[in-house]
């Protein structure tokens, strides 16, 4: 509504400045109706009894917490004197047997076992251990019969480095029990010989603390340094530090003093000092009740005293509440018509600080109409974008699905040719014409080299689309770099190849993709090549560093600047050409490789000194643990070479090659051009392996599948599909539909004859 009908609707006309017109009854200040609650005098009494209670609660806080403080200091002296005891008897034990001139092998044979045991019975500790400067462990006196690793080798390794006593954490030991250990270093000349260690059960540190006498409600508690309970004066305590003692302790001081909050909800006052020798730490804890006892006398004595003023204030305010309640009504009343959207109309009311509210609320309802007028706008105008919002993000989906469709088309399309062009080349070689074996080669690496940019392609599509997966499994890498060099050898041509493999590395095991990672060595080998002279030469090398393994490739080609290195794992970059003749490719080859070695948990940099001094690729997986076995891959059998196939495809010249190819290794095989053909064959022909293309005419080759298996002879033998289709969604389509195996076209014929041979294996006994 517009101003003048708000106007219109209201009894007295209020100036738009806010000045409010003169009545008949003026109006009061709020302030002078609650000067009679101010009267009462209640806050300055109130304020002197808090002020005292506060400072009676603060000084018998600070002196429980400084007696808590004095008592963890005297436990923290008795338990240094304890753990500084064990460290003097060891070092007695040490020079009294000569221990430093005792060798390992006469350790259990000397005077020194004597007295370790000796030793052991009268301090009552679990057992005495000697071991060597690396920590391995050499001989034991004592009831504990296993010898092993340390329990704790925390603070085993602290002696090997300081050269010093140390005292580890609280452990279970080999017995059962908790104990911890005191070591001091036996040193001869200068050098480590020996670590004499003392495996000491938690009781002597409780025996320690009950001598103290600590009297209930009072706690004292003992914790290490990984803050696990050593000793307390009272059974059950805490196994940990609490997270508030925690926080407190953890400030680093020596000694303080603190407030914690214990699991029922009580607070403590607490003192803590440290061991000096051990780092440990001793807290003593005393309920806060127990020093606030004076002080609920007098919260009692306030508490009666301030219950009788808030009788009275409750009078008064009632009196006052009847003179001002009808206003506030009212004003409630206007306030829910404003909420709900409705004219504002209020009468004078009688307070000066209501009447102005009263104003406040009607101008509100002017604003309010002229909001939901711009809202409407607004709401319509996003309304109107998030439309073209939606509109867009549908037809970027869209694109993005045909994108993947087109790659999967286009994958198929080009692989269908290259497999009889594959096949072809395998059996030229095989009628040993060597004139025309540098024709073969050329036509290898090409085929070689389109496949990859076609496998390159749709793994870049995959990982955009954060829909590629790997299979992990323990594998030694090393054999699978020399066996990638090795395939790699004829396209070296020239150049130069050294393959350096650490001792220490060959033998180490990794959580791999075995595929992928041979597929991250020929993309590293395939850039060294290409951009390589053919004189040139590339290192490759191996060598295990710390928990991981790391794979060096160098090469002494062009280089790259620092502005082209930074960006050399980008997809699709391309640099600047880095020498003559060198094509550009597609710049995926470096991208794949980054996502897939951050994929098996690893690192890849690349590093050039520059313009004409070489790149050097590095790769570093971090090591796992190896199987329980090692696979073993299956050979070719003279049995399998005599077993029946069926290929099916309706590419001709790819059925053919490939049956004339299967034919020259010794399989009997029968061709079938088309899907009826090919059901009608599995009845006659009865193979023992069908190669069935997917992309067939009238009945794709999962639908042949799926008739194979259920007919009225169902076919028990091996299906295998062999399609350009090769995406994750296409072998789970595949194997869902009763295949064995998939193959992705060009298939390499070894590739295809050692599927073959393991299938021939698990069907023949």
């Amino acid at each position: 509504m517009d101003r003048a009908a708000a106007e219109a609707t209201q009894p007295v006309s209020i100036p738009a400045s806010g000045d409010l017109p003169p009545v008949v009854n003026p109006s009061r200040p709020l302030r002078f109706r609650l000067f009679l609650l101010a009267a009462s005098g209640l806050a300055p009494l109130a304020l002197v009894l808090v002020l005292a209670s506060v400072d009676l609660a603060q000084d018998r806080r600070t002196e429980a917490q400084r007696s808590a403080l004095e008592l963890s200091r005297a436990l923290a002296t008795a338990v240094d004197a304890e753990l500084g005891s064990a460290v003097s008897l060891l070092e007695n034990l040490a020079n009294s047997a000569d221990l430093q001139d005792i060798p390992p092998a006469r350790l259990a044979t000397e005077d020194y076992a004597r007295l370790a045991q000796r030793m052991v019975q009268r301090q009552q500790w679990l057992m005495i251990v000697v071991t060597d400067e690396r920590g391995a462990p050499l001989a034991h006196e004592g009831p504990v019969a296993a010898l092993g690793r340390p329990v704790e080798p925390e603070s085993m390794a602290q002696v090997l480095s300081t050269l010093a006593p140390a005292v580890g954490h609280v452990a279970v030991g080999p017995s059962g029990r908790h104990a911890f250990a005191v070591r001091i270093p036996v040193l001869k000349d200068g050098r480590l010989r020996y670590v004499l260690s003392a495996v000491v059960p938690t009781t002597r540190i409780v025996e320690v603390v009950t001598r103290q006498q600590v009297a209930a409600p009072w706690v004292a508690t003992v914790f290490d340094q990984g803050g696990t309970r050593v000793a307390s004066s009272r059974a059950g305590g805490p196994g940990r530090y609490s997270a508030a003692l925690e926080q407190l302790v953890g400030v680093g001081n020596r000694e303080g003093v603190g407030v914690t909050r214990v699991p029922a909800g009580a607070d403590k006052l607490v003192g803590f000092s440290r061991v000096r020798s051990s780092q440990w730490v001793v807290a003593v804890g005393i309920p806060s009740d127990e020093a606030n006892a004076d002080l609920r006398r007098v919260i009692a004595a306030v508490g009666a005293g301030t219950a009788v003023s808030l009788g009275l204030l409750a009078w008064l305010a009632w009196r006052m509440a009847r003179s001002i309640s009808g206003p506030i009504d009212m004003l409630k009343r206007a306030a829910a018509d404003l909420g709900a959207g409705k004219q504002v109309a209020l009468r004078p009311l009688g307070v000066e600080e209501l009447d102005e509210v009263g104003w406040a609320l009607r101008q509100a309802a002017i604003d309010r109409d002229d909001a939901n007028e711009r809202h409407g706008k607004v709401e319509a105008e996003r309304e109107r974008l998030l439309a073209q919002l939606e509109e867009a993000l549908h037809v970027a989906e869209q694109a993005n699905r045909n994108k993947d469709e087109f790659l999967a088309l286009l994958g198929h399309e080009l692989r269908n040719p290259l497999a009889p062009i594959m096949n072809a080349v395998h059996l030229i070689g095989l009628k040993g014409d060597d004139r025309t074996l540098p024709e073969r080669r050329i036509i290898q690496r090409q085929l070689r080299y389109v496949t990859r940019m076609v496998d390159d392609l749709l793994d870049a599509s995959r990982i955009t689309s954060n829909r590629f997966a790997i299979n992990l499994r323990p594998l030694r890498p090393v054999p699978v770099l020399e066996q990638t060099v090795e395939s790699q050898r004829p396209n070296f041509g020239a150049r130069a190849v050294n393959l350096r493999i650490d001792d220490a590395a060959r033998n180490e095991w990794v959580r791999a993709d075995e595929a992928r990672l041979v597929q991250v060595f020929n993309n590293i080998l395939g850039n060294a090549i290409k951009f390589t002279a053919p004189t040139g030469s590339i290192d490759v090398e191996a060598r295990k560093v710390g928990r991981s393994i790391e794979f060096a490739f160098r090469d002494d080609g062009p280089g790259m600047k620092p502005e082209h290195l930074r960006r050399a794992f980008d997809l699709f970059y391309q640099a600047p050409n880095r020498a003559p003749g060198v094509g550009a490719g597609l710049g995926l080859g470096l991208a794949i490789v980054r996502s897939l070695v951050e994929m098996h948990a690893g690192t890849v940099q690349a590093h050039s000194d520059g313009e004409g001094r070489g790149m050097a690729i590095t790769i570093t997986l971090p090591l796992g643990a190896p199987p329980n076995h090692e696979p073993v891959k299956p050979r070719m059998s003279a049995g399998a070479v005599s077993m029946r196939v069926l290929v099916v495809d309706d590419n001709e010249d790819a059925a053919d090659t490939l049956s004339m190819l299967l034919v020259a290794t010794g399989f009997v095989v029968q061709v079938a051009y088309a899907p009826q053909s090919a059901l009608d064959a599995a009845v006659s022909f009865q193979p023992e392996i069908v190669l069935l293309d997917i992309g067939l005419p009238e009945m794709d080759g999962y639908e042949v599948a799926r008739r194979l298996r259920s007919g009225e002879r169902p076919y028990g033998g091996r299906l295998v599909a062999l399609t350009g289709y090769g995406q994750e969604k296409d072998v789970q389509k595949a194997h869902d539909a009763g295949f064995d195996a998939h193959l992705t076209k060009p298939v390499e014929p070894d590739t295809l004859l050692e599927l073959l041979a393991r299938l021939a294996q698990a069907a023949r006994p």
